[in-house]
C-alpha cells in the first residue's frame, strides 16, 4: 500500500484503475481536502478489501442469527437469537471487522441492549474505550443532576452518537441482548449490523492486556490519562486499594491546597475519568 501513500500525499495522479484505495481517519482525510488533481478515490473511498472483508463478516454473522430465529416469535425469538450470539466462535473477527468499519466511517451510532442498566454501562464504555471514540454526558443516568438508583430499573437500551459522544438510556422491553452497529461511509448509504454479542471489546482490551490487576489497572490510567490535568490543578491522585471482585477502586488526592484537593469538582473529575476503565464498578476518594 505504499503506493497509494505515496499518491495521496503527493497528489500527483489519479488512483490506477483498480487500485487498492488507502485509508485515513477523518482526521487525516480532512488535510486533503484542498488538494488539486487528487483523485477522490485515493482518499475518499475505503479501502475495498478491508471493506468487503468486514462487511461480509458482519453480513455471515447477521444471516446467521436471523435464520436460527425465524418461524419464532417474542421471549422465543429473542432468547434463540441470543443464544446464537454465545455459541458463535469467531469472535476475534467480528471484533476487527467492527473495528474496521468504526475506523473507516464517517459517522458512527451503536445501539446497546442489555439486561441491566450496569450491564449496558460497562458495555458502552468497553466499546468507546476500546474504540477510541469520543466520550461525553450519559443521558438518563440521573435527575437534575441527581443520581437515579438503577438497581431495579431493568433492561436498557442505550443509544451513543460517535459525532458527540453522548449517549441516551432508556428503559427497554424487548427481548435481544447485544450491540447493533450502525456505520456510515462516505458513500452514505445505511448500514446496519447486529444485533451482535456483547462483550466484543474484550477481544482486544488495550488496558486488561497491559495490567494483571485491577490496582496496577487504575494505576496505568491515572499517569496515562489523568496526570496532565492533576499537574495542572496542583493535585496527586493515588491508589490505596482495589477489589477486583467488587470493582471498587479507593483513591486518596492530595495537594498544596487541599482545599482544590477535596473539591467537589475534583471528585467528580476523578470518578468521571476513572468510569472509562470497564472494570470500575466504584470509587471511593479520600
Amino acid at each position: 500500500r505504499l503506493d497509494c501513500f505515496v499518491y495521496a500525499v503527493l497528489g500527483l495522479a489519479a488512483a490506477a484503475p483498480g487500485r487498492t484505495a488507502v485509508r485515513f481517519n477523518p482526521s487525516i482525510r480532512s488535510l486533503f481536502r484542498n488538494v488539486p488533481n487528487l483523485h477522490k478515490d485515493v482518499i475518499w473511498r475505503p479501502c475495498a478489501e478491508e471493506w468487503e472483508r468486514a462487511h461480509d463478516i458482519l453480513t455471515e454473522f447477521d444471516l446467521g442469527q436471523r435464520r436460527a430465529s425465524s418461524g419464532v416469535e417474542g421471549l422465543t425469538k429473542g432468547n434463540v437469537a441470543n443464544e446464537f450470539s454465545d455459541n458463535w466462535e469467531d469472535r476475534e473477527s467480528l471484533w476487527l471487522s467492527v473495528k474496521h468499519l468504526a475506523d473507516m466511517s464517517t459517522s458512527l451510532v451503536m445501539g446497546v441492549c442489555a439486561g441491566s442498566a450496569e450491564e449496558g454501562v460497562e458495555e458502552l464504555k468497553g466499546l468507546v474505550s476500546a474504540l477510541g471514540l469520543k466520550r461525553n454526558r450519559l443521558h438518563g443516568m440521573d435527575n437534575d443532576g441527581v443520581p437515579r438508583d438503577m438497581s431495579d430499573f431493568g433492561p436498557v437500551f442505550i443509544r451513543y452518537v460517535a459525532a458527540t459522544g453522548d449517549a441516551f438510556l432508556s428503559g427497554y422491553d424487548g427481548y435481544y441482548r447485544g450491540v447493533y452497529v450502525t456505520p456510515q461511509l462516505e458513500d452514505g448509504e445505511f448500514r446496519q449490523y447486529g444485533v451482535l454479542p456483547l462483550g466484543l471489546w474484550k477481544e482486544d482490551s488495550p488496558v486488561t492486556e497491559k495490567c494483571t490487576d485491577l490496582r496496577s489497572m487504575v494505576q496505568a490510567f491515572i499517569q496515562s490519562s489523568m496526570a496532565e490535568k492533576a499537574a495542572a490543578m496542583n493535585v496527586e491522585v493515588l491508589v490505596t486499594d482495589a477489589c477486583e471482585s467488587t470493582g471498587t477502586v479507593h483513591i486518596t488526592c492530595k495537594g498544596k491546597d487541599n482545599g482544590i484537593a477535596q473539591s467537589l469538582a475534583v471528585r467528580r473529575w476523578i470518578e468521571a475519568s476513572l468510569a472509562q476503565i470497564p472494570a470500575v464498578k466504584k470509587v471511593n476518594i479520600t
